[in-house]
């Protein structure tokens, strides 16, 4: 069976990541947006919080991306 569905499986995978990659950017642009709105309602120390906060979820996106890639390898 496996010989079966992998082939399968890897035909579909070049359409799931660019559907993957697709819906990721539109989410970034309306975060983005989004961000850029809520940002000059927040006093100093909420835009730090915000900012470290963005930080920390880009860094998990990284890490996570990194991981991603490994396991293609």
């Amino acid at each position: 069976q496996q010989t079966k569905v992998q082939p399968i499986l890897d035909q579909a995978k070049p359409q799931i990541t660019a559907i993957h990659q697709e819906a990721m950017q539109k989410m970034k642009t309306v975060m983005d947006s989004t961000l850029s709105q809520i940002r000059p309602l927040l006093n100093a120390d909420q835009q730090k919080k915000l900012d470290d906060i963005q930080k920390a979820h880009q860094d998990m996106m990284n890490a996570h991306k990194a991981l991603h890639n490994a396991m293609q390898e």
